[in-house]
């Protein structure tokens, strides 16, 4: 804003040379001037307080964002660490009790396929599904992670021969490529 004073102090110079014989007329436009300056430097550190209120404010908005999408993620995983530790103290008791060594196989079968059971649960309740290939579908890098086997069947070159273990997605994002056997053509 120094261009506000350096333009007061030229039009100040110039209306003194030329009107030196009408003193009246001077001092009502020196003090016009003078007003103008005044005003030009009160909107300057108006402006000034503005923009640094704005910033100050902005930074405050980030930091409470920051601090609430933090506190999100440490909500959504204590939560799902409390589903698992319930799962495996569950399980931890079961293994530890004084029935556990007069179990039949039936039973024990039964209290794992409990456990899967609850495991599923806790990751359908997290939007996490499981996916599985069928023999002879093609091989996706995006999502299978391969083991390959050599083929001189040109048809099954990059078709999956077996899966090995499930994948799990997310929603579009996979968590974990599905292991899968795939076919690779060689002559």
């Amino acid at each position: 804003m120094n261009n506000i004073d350096d333009l007061s102090e030229k039009i100040i110079q110039q209306t003194e040379e030329i009107s030196n014989s009408d003193d009246v007329l001077n001092d009502e436009i020196m003090e016009i001037l003078l007003n103008t300056r005044e005003q030009g430097q009160m909107m300057e550190h108006m402006i000034k307080n503005q923009i640094e209120v704005k910033d100050e404010m902005i930074n405050k908005l980030h930091k409470e964002l920051d601090y609430y999408k933090q506190d999100a993620a440490d909500r959504f995983v204590d939560q799902l660490l409390k589903a698992v530790i319930k799962v495996r103290k569950d399980m931890h008791k079961l293994s530890t009790s004084e029935k556990w060594d007069s179990m039949s196989v039936e039973d024990i079968k039964r209290e794992y396929v409990y456990a899967v059971e609850d495991l599923t649960d806790l990751l359908e309740q997290q939007n996490v599904d499981p996916f599985q290939s069928e023999p002879g579908d093609d091989f996706d890098a995006s999502i299978h992670q391969p083991k390959l086997e050599t083929t001189d069947d040109p048809s099954l070159d990059k078709k999956i021969k077996e899966s090995l273990s499930e994948g799990y997605k997310k929603g579009s994002k996979v968590l974990i490529p599905e292991r899968v056997i795939v076919f690779q053509y060689k002559n």
